[in-house]
């Protein structure tokens, strides 16, 4: 999960709209998109959309 984390923290620290993945188990599931703008919210960060391609 150490890779996920890396690919969220690089999305958000360089101000992605979007994170597009297939890990529906770690990333693309709505408590975990939650989680993650609560933690980006917290630290001032953007907010960032955690989507699987098909909801483009």
């Amino acid at each position: 999960m150490l890779n996920d984390a890396l690919h969220v923290a690089a999305a958000a620290l360089s101000q992605q709209d979007v994170l597009l993945s297939w890990n529906f188990k770690h990333m693309v599931n709505r408590l975990r998109r939650a989680k993650v703008n609560q933690v980006n919210i917290a630290r001032g960060l953007p907010t960032i959309e955690i989507l699987a391609p098909p909801e483009l």
